[in-house]
């Protein structure tokens, strides 16, 4: 069920709501009230750890199997700094570790 964000058009508060399709917001916490409105809010995702691991890994062998070393080491240098990732970070250091650099 997603989770909505709703202003309370009583007393201004601002709460979350898990709400079905069709359904009407739960009352507001701090006043009790029924009237709110829906706000429009940026949506929430996560990918996973394991499939952006695999994704980056994925990419820095197309980069050594066209002969893109140094490309190779900037993309895992990146990514080591994006994604805060043990399995990145070992990729990382094993590209550096194998060119001497």
């Amino acid at each position: 069920m997603p989770i909505y964000d709703y202003e309370c058009t009583k007393c201004g508060a601002i709460f979350e709501a898990m709400v079905g399709m069709g359904e009407d917001p739960s009352p507001c916490p701090d006043c009790g009230s029924r009237e709110s409105k829906k706000l429009i809010t940026a949506p929430a995702f996560h990918i996973r750890e394991d499939r952006a691991t695999g994704r980056i890994e994925k990419r820095v062998k197309g980069y050594l199997k066209d002969g893109n070393i140094s490309g190779a080491m900037r993309f895992a240098d990146q990514a080591a700094s994006m994604v805060k990732s043990d399995k990145v970070q070992r990729i990382s250091d094993k590209l550096h570790q194998k060119t001497g650099v």
